[in-house]
């Protein structure tokens, strides 16, 4: 499967299993990607504001400057994924730490 520069808005890919799919310089928001199998995807530059992920396997998958994702470490498997700083940071936001500017 691959969108490329695309809007998927609103979309589900519930259950799906997409490995080494691309989904890049897309709009994504509100896309529903519980429990589907992402392995070694591509969703660079994509934006994922509101987006599900519960249970998804982003095993070696690549965020690189995508945006707004709000993904569980503890709930998606994530190992070998590519993020790029400062977004990342998100990735601790379901933690229970707090997080200090060092400014």
């Amino acid at each position: 499967m691959r969108f490329e520069e695309c809007t998927l808005s609103h979309s589900t890919f519930i259950g799906l299993t997409l490995p080494k799919s691309v989904i890049t310089k897309c709009t994504a928001k509100n896309v529903d990607f519980r429990e589907s199998d992402l392995t070694e995807a591509d969703m660079s530059y994509t934006d994922f504001s509101e987006s599900l992920f519960d249970r998804t396997n982003l095993t070696a998958a690549d965020f690189s400057f995508a945006t707004n994702y709000m993904i569980d470490p503890g709930l998606n498997p994530i190992r070998k994924a590519k993020f790029t700083l400062p977004e990342a940071i998100s990735l601790l936001y379901c933690m229970d730490i707090q997080l200090i500017d060092g400014d």
